[in-house]
């Protein structure tokens, strides 16, 4: 998008939306301009009045008209500045306002998300507990398999041994009831 497409009447906008608005509001100042050239003081009272009622303004260049119009009632009018209706700005500009139903989505939304990134934060914590602890065991002792299954096997081997060692000793016991020699 162009940047000339943002400037009206000698102000930026950020957004097309705004400057169109704000185009808007430039022609209808000049309509008001051509149809109030020849009005008297008092019309041009009336009609500052009638503009603030009707909160005809929303960017910067209907208020700027606006206190222009201002100036021409206080300092060539005449016009007491304290008892002139004063101009409100909005605090924001209701066409880039969320609704409030939109905003109530999106904080329930935002709030959804914080528990989900709390819990993932306590998920990816205690993983990475796990991992240093399963490093720290590896460290301390780090044949603790093979250990285990080293006592297994010379268990096993003994078990064998002692059942070996009886046949052998049965073995001799019988040639020697028989009288066999070696």
């Amino acid at each position: 998008m162009e940047q000339d497409t943002l400037v009206v009447d000698g102000f930026v906008f950020p957004s097309y939306k705004e400057a169109q608005i704000a185009i808007k509001e430039q022609k209808n100042i000049e309509v008001i301009r051509t149809q109030t050239a020849d009005s008297d003081g008092e019309a041009m009272y009336e009609l500052y009045v009638k503009l603030l009622e009707r909160n005809m303004f929303k960017t910067v260049v209907g208020f700027s008209y606006l206190y222009e119009l201002r100036r021409l009632l206080t300092d060539e009018l005449g016009y007491d500045e304290q008892k002139l209706p004063r101009v409100a700005l909005p605090k924001r500009m209701e066409y880039d306002t969320v609704s409030e139903i939109n905003q109530g989505v999106l904080e329930s939304k935002v709030q959804q998300l914080m528990l989900i990134k709390k819990r993932m934060t306590i998920v990816i914590t205690a993983l990475i507990f796990m991992v240093v602890a399963m490093f720290v065991i590896a460290a301390i002792n780090p044949n603790v398999g093979y250990i285990n299954t080293e006592n297994k096997i010379i268990n096993k081997y003994e078990v064998w041994q002692q059942e070996l060692e009886q046949r052998e000793k049965a073995v001799q016991e019988k040639e020697a009831e028989l009288g066999i020699q070696k």
